[in-house]
């Protein structure tokens, strides 16, 4: 699986502060108050409902009286550094917490790359999904030889995007690309998501569909060259996609560009 974590276009996406089988009371841990400490986080107003989530599992920290928890909620696991007593509670990020213990870092980072991979998971699961539903949005560059399919969602603004499109002969080497280029960054990505989705409809070959892309993706590319038939309804209609597409993707947890998933054929 290729990473993403690193050099990506963030979207200003409200995150899931916390996503995480009642299993073991391990190191002590009083659970029932964890919870009530979290729901009171959690609770925005005195009307607010209780946040229903579940104990995935609790490992030793390298602190005295703490543990790493991972904890779910809809689906989601997110890491804490919860006290034994329930009533302190750390998110475990490497930002949040600094540690020259070796132990320590060890387990935050065991903690860590375990929630993200299971995180990770469900949000490409998702993201399929919508590559499925608005496959019309989408370009497709087969090798009938592929071990793997690399799906791309990428910005037309986003300078790391931009660096993965540089680099897609190299991936089409052992791989069948699919790529959806969307708008969320800001407007002027919307203008040239738009343009895209027009330019793209009158090509014919792989070489066409990526000389466009690349067009798209340069930094002096105007959007506003590019000329729609019946002007207003083509263009309301590849903009109301788009915006569809943008607010799917939110939905599925994307939370920045470039996004990419590779599967094994």
């Amino acid at each position: 699986m290729i990473s993403n974590t690193t050099n990506t276009c963030k979207i200003l996406v409200k995150s899931c502060l916390l996503c995480m089988l009642l299993s073991l009371y391990a190191h002590g841990l009083d659970s029932k108050q964890l919870f009530s400490t979290l729901n009171k986080m959690l609770q925005s107003t005195p009307e607010s409902k209780e946040v229903s989530m579940k104990m995935i599992s609790t490992e030793a920290s390298g602190l005295k009286d703490f543990s790493f928890v991972i904890l779910e909620r809809e689906g989601y696991w997110v890491p804490l550094l919860a006290h034994e007593n329930g009533k302190t509670i750390i998110i475990a990020t490497p930002d949040l917490i600094l540690s020259t213990d070796s132990i320590v870092e060890k387990n935050l980072a065991k903690a860590i790359k375990k929630s993200q991979e299971h995180n990770k998971q469900l949000v490409d699961d998702s993201v399929l999904k919508i590559f499925s539903t608005h496959s019309s949005n989408t370009i497709t560059l087969p090798n009938k030889s592929a071990k793997y399919t690399i799906y791309m969602v990428l910005d037309p603004n986003c300078p790391y995007c931009k660096n993965e499109v540089e680099k897609l002969q190299e991936y089409a080497k052992d791989s069948s690309l699919v790529i959806m280029v969307v708008g969320i960054l800001r407007q002027d990505s919307l203008d040239k998501a738009a343009a895209f989705a027009k330019l793209i409809k009158n090509t014919k070959s792989k070489e066409e569909q990526i000389a466009v892309l690349k067009r798209v993706f340069d930094k002096g590319f105007a959007p506003s060259s590019v000329r729609y038939d019946d002007a207003k309804k083509e263009r309301d209609e590849i903009y109301a996609d788009l915006a569809l597409i943008g607010m799917n993707l939110q939905q599925a947890g994307l939370q920045g560009v470039p996004y990419i998933i590779k599967r094994p054929n």
